[in-house]
């Protein structure tokens, strides 16, 4: 289990485009960046948990409905009547964000030390605001220090925020003295500026690699044997918020169980070209909206989506053009275990929709066969604009439980339910309707 430790709030978030001005109307969106970081591993596939103190309020409630919804326990949280946090995010012409915080007397500052954390947790994430604001930020800071005690992997990204700090000296000093109990520390190079040293200097003080995140210009790692870079993935930006948030997941996520200080230089490479894509996806939409562990495959590969285990295909692979091509992408998921076949609308043959050929019902029929559910992911109205019945069957078809429709791969996952909360449902069977498209029409 990996454990996010820090502050929940809501980011509002303007409405309108990059640098388009202060009056913009703004639009609330769960925010903060430990938050951000659990909702990104809990999207990623992995077993996490966020550990916070979160109001009763409204907002408080939605922050852990996103949660759950991520898949992230939510047994650590503490809760209290206090207001939850607010940061008004402003969108610089290149999708940068700046932040204005309002937080006196808020919920999440109020955070105590909890007596224990489970024996399977190994690793949590700190950062951000939570380690500024008293009297939370010394609890934090005891938590960090006693979990790097008993051996836990920690991650720190300092995530500055130079509003929130009184004394920016006696933050760097307490920031130098918290190094020693880091084993991965991953910062921004606006951090690096702002905090006055370097990642050598750093490394030398505690952490086993320093991960330097540099915007366009990609991520890199330091450690005391190598230094690895990798490029950036170009994406048109919508705004950068939860950018580096995501990079923390993914490098956690990762990581496994493996120590920072096992990682030689191909390994390294890896992870970070990991990060790297899952940070463009961030930035391609608006607000802290990180991807799914499917939005990452780059191979016919299983995935967990909501805890059901997907076999999601690429575009790019063999066309279900017929039975055997049926037969062959079902031996493969039968073969990896997976209980649900996800195939991108381009991976369709040309007459899969062909009511002469009738291929659509005969694929499905043999998907039935073996007990697996199949989805087409995509926008499937131009191979069904012309014909009624073409469109009945698609609508009839996400009415049944062997084949769905969606747009989207995180319009399928919202409608899955998750194997710890099934009671009653089969593994994969529709929770709801929500996010996926009835079809055309």
């Amino acid at each position: 289990m990996i454990v996010a430790a820090g502050e929940s709030l809501i980011d509002l978030v303007p409405d309108a485009p990059p640098g388009a001005g202060p009056l913009s109307a703004l639009v609330p969106r769960r925010g903060g960046g430990p938050y951000n970081t659990a909702v990104a591993l809990g999207r990623l596939g992995a077993e996490a948990a966020f550990c916070s103190r979160v109001s009763t309020d409204a907002f408080g409630e939605a922050l852990l409905d996103g949660l759950r919804a991520a898949g992230v326990a939510t047994g650590l949280v503490q809760r209290g009547a206090e207001p939850t946090t607010l940061a008004v995010a402003s969108v610089g012409p290149d999708g940068s964000a700046g932040y204005s915080f309002y937080a006196q007397g808020t919920a999440d500052r109020l955070f105590e030390l909890p007596e224990r954390l489970p024996e399977a947790v190994r690793a949590v994430a700190f950062g951000t605001c939570s380690l500024v604001l008293e009297p939370g930020a010394s609890a934090y800071e005891a938590l960090l220090r006693r979990e790097a005690g008993r051996g836990v992997l920690t991650l720190l990204d300092p995530n500055v925020r130079p509003g929130l700090i009184p004394d920016a000296d006696a933050y760097r000093e307490r920031f130098a003295g918290w190094l020693p109990y880091v084993s991965l520390l991953k910062l921004s190079e606006e951090d690096a500026r702002w905090l006055g040293g370097s990642p050598e200097e750093w490394a030398a003080k505690g952490p086993s690699a320093v991960v330097l995140t540099r915007g366009a210009e990609g991520l890199t790692v330091f450690t005391g044997e190598l230094t690895v870079s990798v490029p950036a993935v170009p994406v048109a930006v919508a705004d950068t918020i939860g950018a580096g948030d995501t990079v923390n997941a993914a490098l956690l996520h990762g990581l496994g169980s493996r120590a920072p200080s096992a990682l030689d230089a191909a390994a390294w490479t890896d992870l970070l070209s990991f990060a790297a894509r899952a940070a463009a996806i961030t930035c391609s939409r608006p607000g802290a909206e990180p991807p799914y562990a499917a939005e990452l495959v780059t191979a016919d590969s299983v995935v967990p989506l909501r805890g059901v285990s997907t076999l999601v295909c690429v575009p790019d692979g063999p066309p279900l053009d017929g039975r055997q091509a049926a037969l062959d992408l079902i031996g493969d998921a039968l073969g990896r275990d997976a209980e649900l076949v996800a195939v991108p609308v381009e991976r369709l043959g040309p007459d899969f929709f062909s009511l002469r050929t009738g291929l659509a019902g005969e694929v499905v029929q043999k998907f039935g066969d073996y007990r697996l559910r199949l989805a087409v992911i995509g926008d499937v109205s131009h191979h069904v604009a012309g014909s009624t019945p073409l469109r009945d069957f698609v609508r009839e078809a996400n009415r049944g439980t062997h084949l769905w429709f969606a747009d989207t791969i995180p319009a399928l996952a919202a409608r899955l339910t998750p194997r710890a909360q099934a009671a009653g449902h089969s593994p994969g069977q529709p929770a709801d309707r929500a996010g996926a498209t009835d079809g055309p029409g």
